[in-house]
């Protein structure tokens, strides 16, 4: 590749974004414009039809290790093609739904599904490229999640209120379709040499380049997967990003009661959780890049801090201008938490094992996230306010903190190396 033309690997960054779009405007953001036309056609209860969704996280937290075993396996690429195409056709069947077991049914698929083309691959992906700029490249990645919020779920919401709920599946399925594939055909490689591009880049804009020239990542160095999972630090981390989604899914989804609980209005309600998800991309592309300079545990420190501060001033809100400062705080710091949650892999064990480990760590951000939405909503329904779920989540931050901080800092080892091999450990 001549040294004058731009990194291919920014060409992959902007495919992942566009699946992050679909993943997330698609898959998880467009659900809820769609539970009041269900309900009213199927006459259905509004808990039966948003376990659906609670349905999907779990599902697809469960799907994480086997997606982390088959991209390890076969590359991201096949995976993602399959997952893309697989996602299409589920997002088609759900326009079919009669009963409330056969949407149950569809939605578990399609959680499988499109975890196959969600932050599993595209963060093992982006690491097989990226190694200095790995911070930034995912930040970029998964702003197209919020953009997929911001843009994707408006549009489904037109064509609901337009042509109807069965229509808007059909729609999405096709958009899947025209969207993902070419990305993954044409655009989306393993790996540099794939694509030509391991002879040279400019000065910064490849993973780790030295001098203009490409410095090859070697993925076969770090820590098998199996010695991980018997480690204090990795358990440590995984009750870190438990706790953290747990808060934050608890106080995001109720987001909108909860200001108005203030004495807020529904208008001004809906405002800060727009501003909020807009705010969120800002997020993750600013914890990628200073996750590049700043120590790892006082990034995550940042993250998780800021969400207990954001949730403090929630809790003292009785004018506007507090109801845009928790919503500039706490959607700027989520942001952080899909970041870093795939980061931290490189950044203690390595290549080696990385789809694996991620897909264990998603576990814990999946239940975490499912179990604090389902926590709001009970302990409301119990003491008659949020209040006391608000102090439970601001908690939860300060020990996934503390946690965090326990797993200690990275051995530089590698848990296994073949006898007689001398190999020099990438610096994630």
């Amino acid at each position: 590749m001549p040294a004058s033309k731009l990194f291919y690997g920014w060409y992959v960054v902007g495919a992942c974004f566009c699946l992050c779009f679909l993943f997330a405007g698609a898959g998880f953001y467009s659900f809820s414009i769609f539970i009041k036309p269900i309900e009213s056609e199927f006459g259905w209860s509004r808990s039966a039809v948003s376990l659906t969704m609670s349905i999907y996280l779990v599902v697809g937290g469960l799907a994480g290790p086997l997606h982390g075993r088959l991209v390890q396996r076969y590359g991201p690429r096949r995976i993602m093609t399959l997952s893309a195409v697989a996602s299409g056709a589920c997002f088609l069947l759900v326009g079919l739904t009669r009963s409330l077991w056969y949407l149950y049914l569809v939605y578990a698929l399609l959680a499988v599904a499109v975890c196959g083309m969600g932050i599993i691959p595209i963060s093992t992906l982006l690491s097989n490229w990226f190694d200095k700029r790995r911070g930034t490249a995912i930040g970029m990645a998964m702003v197209g999640i919020s953009a997929g919020g911001l843009l994707l779920a408006p549009c489904v919401g037109a064509v609901n209120a337009a042509w109807g709920w069965k229509a808007s599946f059909l729609g999405i399925g096709l958009l899947v379709w025209v969207l993902a594939l070419p990305m993954t055909i044409w655009v989306i490689r393993d790996r540099p040499a794939q694509a030509g591009a391991a002879a040279q880049s400019l000065p910064g804009q490849g993973d780790g380049s030295v001098g203009g020239v490409y410095t090859r990542i070697d993925v076969s160095i770090g820590w098998r997967a199996e010695a991980v999972l018997r480690s204090r630090s990795f358990w440590c981390i995984f009750i870190a990003f438990f706790l953290a989604p747990l808060a934050q899914m608890g106080v995001l989804q109720h987001q909108v009661p909860l200001i108005m609980d203030s004495g807020a209005s529904e208008s001004l309600a809906a405002a800060a959780l727009g501003l909020t998800a807009g705010v969120g991309g800002l997020g993750k592309l600013s914890f990628g890049r200073i996750s590049e300079t700043w120590p790892f545990h006082y990034v995550v420190l940042l993250c998780f801090g800021l969400q207990a501060v954001a949730i403090l001033i929630l809790l003292h809100t009785h004018a506007a201008i507090t109801v845009w400062v928790y919503a500039v705080v706490f959607g700027f710091s989520m942001g952080g938490v899909v970041v870093l949650l795939p980061l931290v892999v490189g950044h203690f064990w390595g290549l080696l094992s990385y789809g694996v480990i991620l897909g264990m760590l998603f576990i814990a951000n999946s239940l975490g996230g499912a179990l604090g939405t389902y926590a709001s909503g009970l302990l409301y329904d119990f003491l008659g306010d949020y209040r006391q779920a608000l102090h439970l989540f601001a908690a939860a931050y300060v020990i996934a903190i503390i946690a965090f901080f326990a797993a200690g800092k990275p051995k530089r080892e590698p848990a296994a190396e073949p006898p007689g091999r001398n190999r020099q450990r990438v610096n994630p």
